[in-house]
């Protein structure tokens, strides 16, 4: 488990962005402090590079008869050793240092790209492998109200925006570096017009300002209509059968269609801001250097205070500066645009101070006694409650048989159990003490669950039906098949248990897949079983294999049964009849019979003839 997440104390007093720095900062930092030291090292020996221009400039004007460099202490000896040199020699050697220092500046610059990619992808690959254990443990409570779609779009397409977002911060750093270190070298030629170019840069990044507030405006939308485009389809995807049944493909088409258009148009508003960051950026840098240039001549040559080759180098230097505003202004503008994609980012983070589930540490270690709801009521929305007063004693080995109409509040029993959901008032408890007391996962792994709507994994028969264990022996599996009666039509198929089932086990009928349910359930040996209207969407024959196979999974185990078909009940210890949230009716089958109540009623519509 990632670390931090054990401590949510220290969570609960941060921000969303502050959690995402958070994050952010648990990745190793050497290599950034290392990556960030070979960016300014290639950053000084590219304006080093532009200062050894100076000399042979010099000597192409033939003004190195003085100086070759601009007169400062630092310069001095060097100027007056270079003066009794011969110019052919000055050439030759500043060639070779040059050549020297570009192989050095594309050598520490290749290094400091390779170290911030990696830091780079060392931070997305914590924060996607963070934010799916949020939603792991994260209670049902939480994907009761979260659309899958916009929870993936968050998994993928707002970490990659996140990721080309740092990769702009690191390209805006660098090139802030590589103008910084220019403006040193321009500042070694002259001050005065050094100072007049810092101060028009700084007007062209004020200047884009306004347009940077709506490319971040723009990029909201373009977020907002792809985590829609997500949802959207994998909803009707993910329900094809339904849309097929209903032939509503023009429908659902219909749907995609216009939100896809509504993407599109986001997309195109954000590509026409953006897309005005550099020409924008060149023509008024451009621009600057014009006025540079005239105001130089004006005001510094004609009056002998800079050299004609000083103001080339500045030239140099001011027709490299434009790329390199352009690039900091593109990353301006993308960091903008992500801004949304990371808010998101964010908000995941935040997911488990919003939907806590209070974790015991004692381990659970079977049930001894019995299972007992005491006075239990439960909200799903915190306003009408599901269950009102529920006092229930299920003792260790019984089986208890849970029935009444749609909303009565079986499930939502059976559902308190493994701690999906937290009771709202009242208490379960274990053995006589508290559920909340124990943790969660021992708690589950002692808990077995078939319910109707069986979730089959797209892997082999193997894999679903050994799911969450590792190194099971394949003769278990099969074992475990058997007595689900699976094995069977296992051993039909084309691959046997290597045959892979498709989503959801969409190449198995929908009793096979309860049977792999079963098997599953089998191979765990779970002590107390859930079983959650199991056969009730099967026909006669798959019930009838299925209901033998829960009979043998019942043996020596605490079950609860919830079923509408009253004939899969009757053996049961005990019949629990609940109507609207309370127990109205308990007893075993034919006690419930006599007292001709509620249960009786049930009976009788299920007698009737057809």
């Amino acid at each position: 488990m990632i670390k931090a997440l054990s401590n949510p104390r220290f969570f609960k007093k941060l921000g969303p962005f502050e959690r995402l720095a958070s994050s952010v900062w648990q990745v190793p930092r050497k290599s950034l402090y290392f990556g960030l030291v070979m960016m300014f090292v290639a950053s000084v020996l590219d304006a080093i590079s532009i200062g050894l221009m100076i000399p042979f400039l010099k000597i192409l004007l033939n003004e190195g008869n003085t100086s070759y460099f601009p007169q400062t202490r630092f310069t001095e000896g060097l100027n007056s050793w270079l003066v009794q040199q011969p110019k052919s020699e000055i050439v030759g050697l500043f060639a070779l240092i040059l050549v020297g220092v570009f192989i050095l500046k594309s050598a520490f610059y290749y290094i400091a790209q390779v170290i911030t990619a990696f830091y780079r992808e060392s931070v997305i690959e914590l924060l996607k492998k963070r934010i799916y254990q949020i939603y792991l443990y994260s209670p049902m409570s939480f994907f009761d109200e979260a659309q899958i779609g916009k929870i993936m779009s968050t998994l993928h397409g707002e970490l990659l925006d996140t990721k080309k977002l740092i990769g702009a911060f690191f390209l805006g750093l660098s090139s802030l570096m590589i103008l910084l270190a220019y403006l040193g070298v321009l500042l070694l030629v002259s001050w005065r017009m050094t100072l007049l170019t810092a101060l028009l840069i700084s007007s062209v990044a004020l200047g884009l300002t306004v347009l940077l507030r709506q490319i971040k405006r723009d990029g909201n939308a373009v977020v907002v209509a792809k985590r829609a485009l997500n949802a959207l389809a994998l909803d009707s995807l993910g329900g094809i059968r339904i849309v097929k049944s209903y032939g509503t493909e023009e429908f659902e088409l219909e749907r995609f269609n216009h939100i896809c258009d509504d993407y599109m148009e986001a997309n195109l508003g954000l590509a026409r801001k953006q897309s005005l960051i550099d020409p924008l950026t060149e023509l008024v840098t451009l621009m600057a250097a014009m006025l540079i240039l005239v105001g130089s001549y004006t005001l510094l040559i004609s009056k002998g205070l800079l050299g004609t080759s000083e103001l080339l180098i500045f030239m140099l230097v001011l027709i490299k500066i434009v790329p390199i505003t352009k690039r900091i202004n593109s990353a301006r503008g993308l960091v903008q645009e992500s801004q949304s994609s990371l808010a998101k980012v964010a908000e995941a983070l935040s997911i488990p101070l919003q939907y806590p589930v209070p974790s015991g540490s004692e381990p659970f270690r079977g049930l001894r006694q019995s299972i007992a709801f005491n006075n239990v009521r439960f909200s799903y929305n915190g306003r009408t409650n599901v269950l009102n007063g529920i006092s229930l004693e299920i003792p260790q080995g019984k089986t208890i048989a849970l029935v009444g109409g749609s909303g009565a509040g079986k499930s939502t029993i059976a559902a308190l159990i493994p701690r999906f959901y937290e009771v709202t008032e009242g208490s379960i408890t274990l053995d006589g003490k508290d559920i909340r007391q124990y943790d969660p996962i021992s708690l589950r792994q002692c808990i077995g669950i078939v319910s109707q709507d069986t979730y089959i994994f797209n892997a082999s028969i193997l894999e679903n039906i050994a799911y969450g264990l590792k190194g099971v022996d394949r003769a278990k599996v099969v074992e475990a098949a058997r007595l689900a009666n699976a094995h069977g039509f296992i051993c039909q198929l084309s691959e046997g248990y290597d045959t892979v089932v498709g989503d959801r086990g969409v190449k198995l009928s929908g009793g096979q897949r309860q049977r792999i349910s079963i098997a599953r359930a089998m191979l765990r040996d779970p002590e107390i079983l859930i079983l959650d209207e199991a056969t009730s969407a099967l026909d006669s024959q798959s019930e009838h294999l299925v209901q033998e196979a829960i009979e043998r999974l019942r043996c020596n185990r605490t079950v609860i049964v919830i079923a509408h078909r009253l004939s899969t009940v009757r053996n049961a210890d005990r019949i629990v009849v609940l109507e609207k949230g309370q127990i109205v009716e308990q007893g075993e089958h034919d006690q419930l019979l006599a007292t001709r109540g509620l249960y009786w009623s049930y009976h009788n519509l299920q007698s009737l003839p057809v």
